[in-house]
């Protein structure tokens, strides 16, 4: 595996633990109406492994939907090779919020590059991000 950037300036560092605390993080926030949608760091099938189990549980404890994706939604928000490859877990407020993620999804593959934008749009707005810093992510060079 390859070392995080915080290894090399944190004795013991423990990447699951830095994941599941980020996980523990975004599903408190959903579970306080701040944000309808949010997203684990993406993981390999093996931290998925490590990890699905104690998220599963907090969220739980939260009364928050988890789904796991292992074929995440790419727009012009993110860098599409930070989750390629990877496990992006989802963190919902309710089931209708994970069947607009993945009506999203399903206008995407149907459509291809020609809704792009608006697919970021309305991603961007699931997730709870204002419009200004939508349009910021969607102008941003990703590579």
């Amino acid at each position: 595996m390859e070392e995080h950037r915080f290894g090399k300036h944190l004795k013991d560092f423990n990447l699951d633990s830095y994941y599941l605390g980020m996980s523990y993080a975004f599903i408190e926030v959903v579970a306080s109406g701040c944000k309808r949608l949010a997203l684990s760091p993406p993981l390999t099938e093996e931290e998925h492994r490590e990890l699905k189990e104690p998220t599963r549980l907090i969220a739980e404890e939260y009364g928050v939907l988890v789904k796991a994706d292992g074929d995440f939604l790419t727009t012009r928000l993110f860098n599409p090779e930070y989750t390629r490859g990877k496990i992006v877990l989802l963190f919902a407020h309710d089931e209708g919020v994970l069947r607009e993620y993945d009506a999203l999804k399903d206008l995407k593959s149907m459509v291809g590059n020609a809704v792009e934008t608006e697919v970021a749009l309305r991603f961007g707005r699931l997730l709870s991000y204002d419009d200004e810093t939508i349009n910021r992510l969607i102008m941003k060079p990703r590579f």
